[in-house]
């Protein structure tokens, strides 16, 4: 099969649903015909990132050191790395989940993109905020839509 690009979708879990949604974007974007390798945020550096073309980062939000609205220890610490890597004309894509009754909804995936942002890499698509992803049966076609709009840029 001939892929029009490699993906890198990165994320850390809790309780199994981002690794869910990741599961689901990962397929929905090698149904579009690009080459899609899923990894966990704790088990690769910034080095992987160079031999892909697009890069998804994911993670939950979660209270940390009193803050509420934390991306994973691990994904906040891979996002720091990119930092040294080198993202140029990199496609860049971001999801998380929350619970709408936290006071900062899906707050990790603001803190990724300012983190982002900082070191000068913007996202490619509007970033995709999921609530309660196994309790709500109108998230999975949410997240297909999402990957397959992400899908549609990259050529």
């Amino acid at each position: 099969m001939d892929y029009s690009m490699k993906v890198l979708v990165v994320y850390a879990t809790l309780s199994g649903s981002t690794m869910a949604a990741a599961d689901l974007i990962t397929a929905t974007i090698k149904s579009a015909g690009h080459e899609v390798t899923e990894l966990t945020a704790d088990s690769i550096t910034s080095d992987t990132v160079s031999s892909y073309a697009a890069l998804v980062i994911g993670s939950p939000s979660w209270e940390d050191e009193g803050k509420d609205g934390q991306p994973l220890p691990e994904v906040k610490k891979f996002v720091e790395s990119l930092s040294s890597a080198s993202l140029t004309g990199k496609k860049i894509a971001v999801f998380g989940l929350g619970d709408t009754s936290y006071p900062h909804f899906c707050g990790a995936v603001d803190i990724i993109e300012e983190k982002l942002n900082a070191i000068g890499i913007a996202v490619t698509v509007p970033s995709l905020k999921i609530d309660r992803y196994y309790s709500s049966p109108d998230n999975e076609p949410k997240v297909r839509e999402w990957a397959s709009a992400f899908s549609a840029v990259l050529k």
